[in-house]
Parts: C-alpha cells; structure tokens; sequence
C-alpha cells in the first residue's frame, strides 16, 4: 500500500498517458457507439466524436485530481442530456453510450496499470472517482434529458389537444387541416363519428374527469381525444362502445370537414342523455323526441298545462292518476305489466286511465293525445330530476 499523495501521483500519471492517445481512444469509442446504438448513426461522425471527447477530457481532468464532477462540468451534462433528447435520441440509447465511454477509459487505465506495475492503491483510488464520477454525471444527464422529454410530450399533446378542438369547431382551414392529417394518420376521405362523453353522475354539477383509458376506449386506435370542461371530445373511425357510468353522445357519420355539425348534433346528444339519466351511447335518433322537449320550452308548458295542470285539481287522485301514467307509458302502454308494477288489479289500472280521459278530454286512443301526454310526463320528469339535484335542494 502507498500513501494517497503517492497513489495520486500514478493516477495522474497514467492519465497523462491517456490523453496522449485521446485521439484513438475517441475513434475507438465511436465506433462502438455507432455499432451497439443505432440511434446515434443518425448523428455527423464529427459532431459525436467532438462529444465523446469533452465527456472523456472531463472525465480525465477529474480522474487526475481524484476529485467529483466540478458544478460546471454538471451542468455541461445536463445541457448534453437536453440537446440528446431533443435529438430524439432516447434518455436508454444516451446513458448506453455514456457507459461505452466511461468502460473504455477504464478499460485503457486497466492496460497501462498492468504495463507500468501499478499498486493496488492507486488502481482502488482511480476506479473509485472514475465510476462516482460517472454515477454523478449520469444521474444528471437523465434527469436533463426526461425533463426536455416530458416537455415536448407535454408541448405535442397540446398541439394535438388544439388541433382535435379546431376540427370539431370548425376554426381550421382547409390548408392546415390537410397537413395536419397527415400528422396524425387521419384519411380526409374517411368518415368519422363525433363523440362528447361525460361521467353519468356528472348531469347537473361540475362533475369528474373521465380516467384516460376511458378516453383511449372511446377514440379507438384510429381516433383522437381532448378534454373540453370536463367532458371528453373527439373523433372515431367506429362508433365507441357504451361503459357503465358514462354517457356518450353521438354524432352522424360525417367527413373531417363537416365536423362541426356532427358535433353539435353530438354535444345535444349528451345534454339530452344526461338530462333524462341515460348512459351508454345515444345519438339524436336513439333519444326519440326527447331532445325536442329540452329545446322548446313553450311546447312543453302547453303540453303541460293541456295534460297535467287538470290532475292538479283532483288533489290526491291526480297525484295517483300521474303516477299511473307514468307506468302504463314505462311498461310500453300494456295494462297487466302496469298493473302489476304498481300493484293493483288491471281493471283498477283501467279505471284510473279512463278518469284520466274524463278529467282532461284526452282519448288515449288518439295517437297526438298520446305523443302530447308523454312529452308532458317526460318534461315534468326530467324538470323534477333536475331540480332534485340543484345544489342546496
């Protein structure tokens, strides 16, 4: 054993004597480079070997002092590990070639050591900085290069957040629109479905974000989707599958330029699932008429005020004779399954439906009496439901 002052002295040495050969040893390590990590063949043969030799002159200028990576040469290694990943290059395939470099230096060290008789002490006190050194430096370079990652995912999935709005908006141009399908694997001569979902529980409040493998099962493979509040919006080749707990609203069929209207009728969609407690896909065309009852409010107060204002009068017998209707129209208007609902004799269920026609004119054998009737009982349904869950109710 030496003393460490002496054990420095060969180090240095020996660093000495691999630097007179740097040239070599930088070619050598390229190479390898080059051979074990493809993505770095991407990169100009002297703009990678100018890099290898800065990291391995650092890495001997600390290893001749027996020292850590000064706060300068940490820095440089993180500017490395930004530069790599915005190359592209992957945070595995940057510290695979850091440790190609740092193997050869000792690789090298270990040759001339045994050349020269060097002691154990000064071999322990070399590998020792060398691999700290190494750890230190490696440590920040990753860290570097997964902050500039996550930055351009975060920057990519913005423009791809924006570009799925524009498109169901209608506030992008034709030019822009064409080079950005082609950025995102859209076919402009394929039709997609406009799609606007939401947690079922979300109907009247602020409701919760839907978890994002609800929004890769809706898009598909071939889709896009963004948050919009907190819905989830989109496009998809093929309609998305109803889930338990969300309700989706549909769209036609429609080309990426017609969009914007297959999203409204979309987005209407939603607002009427969600108004009369529906999950699972709907479009216009499932929901009946139902959207007509949000939309016209003064067609519904008539309907109303033709239908239900008379049972209002007869107290407790119009209460009954609303909540008869309601099943016999639940129960697809067939008297035995509403009777049985709600537990009475079918001729007691027919008598309440003749007091019905008796205290408003209505014949329920008249098909507008009937299609007038239920959008009544549908909007008095829907307007208590919502009112229920008002805040504060």
């Amino acid at each position: 054993m030496v003393s460490p002052a002496a054990a420095a002295q060969v180090v240095g040495q020996l660093v000495a004597a691999i630097e007179a050969e740097l040239d070599v040893l930088v070619d050598r390590i390229g190479e390898r480079i080059r051979e074990e990590i493809p993505d770095f063949r991407r990169l100009p043969a002297d703009a990678l070997a100018n890099a290898i030799r800065g990291n391995v002159g650092r890495a001997l200028s600390a290893l001749r002092d027996l020292r850590p990576p000064t706060g300068q040469e940490l820095e440089r290694a993180a500017a490395i590990g930004r530069e790599r990943a915005e190359q592209g290059l992957t945070v595995d395939a940057v510290l695979h070639a850091y440790r190609i470099s740092i193997g050869a230096v000792w690789s090298r060290f270990g040759e001339l050591a045994r050349e020269r008789g060097a002691d154990v002490s000064s071999v322990l006190a070399f590998s020792e900085t060398l691999w700290l050194w190494a750890d230190a430096v490696m440590d920040v370079v990753a860290s570097a290069h997964r902050e500039v990652e996550l930055e351009l995912a975060r920057e990519e999935q913005q423009r791809r957040d924006a570009f799925v709005l524009a498109l169901l908006t209608g506030t992008i141009d034709a030019a822009e629109l064409r080079r950005e399908c082609a950025t995102y694997g859209l076919d402009p001569e394929c039709d997609y479905i406009a799609f606007r979902a939401r947690a079922a529980a979300s109907a009247n409040g602020a409701g919760r974000s839907l978890p994002h493998r609800i929004a890769l099962a809706l898009a598909g493979d071939d889709g896009l989707v963004t948050a919009l509040d907190h819905d989830l919006v989109g496009i998809a080749a093929r309609p998305p599958v109803s889930m338990a707990g969300v309700v989706t609203g549909l769209g036609p069929r429609a080309r990426l330029s017609d969009l914007p209207n297959a999203f409204a009728l979309a987005s209407r969609a939603l607002q009427t699932a969600l108004a009369f407690r529906e999950e699972g896909t709907r479009s216009l065309a499932d929901l009946s008429i139902r959207p007509a009852i949000l939309a016209d409010e003064a067609l519904g107060d008539a309907f109303e005020a033709r239908y239900l204002e008379p049972l209002s009068e007869l107290g407790r017998l119009g209460a009954e004779l609303e909540t008869t209707l309601r099943a016999w129209f639940d129960e697809g208007m067939r008297v035995e399954d509403a009777a049985r609902t709600l537990h009475v004799h079918p001729n007691t269920l027919r008598h309440r439906l003749r007091r019905f026609e008796e205290a408003t004119g209505a014949s329920l054998r008249r098909p507008t009496d009937l299609v007038e009737l239920w959008w009544a009982l549908e909007r008095r349904r829907w307007r208590q439901t919502s009112a229920s869950a008002a805040p504060g109710s």
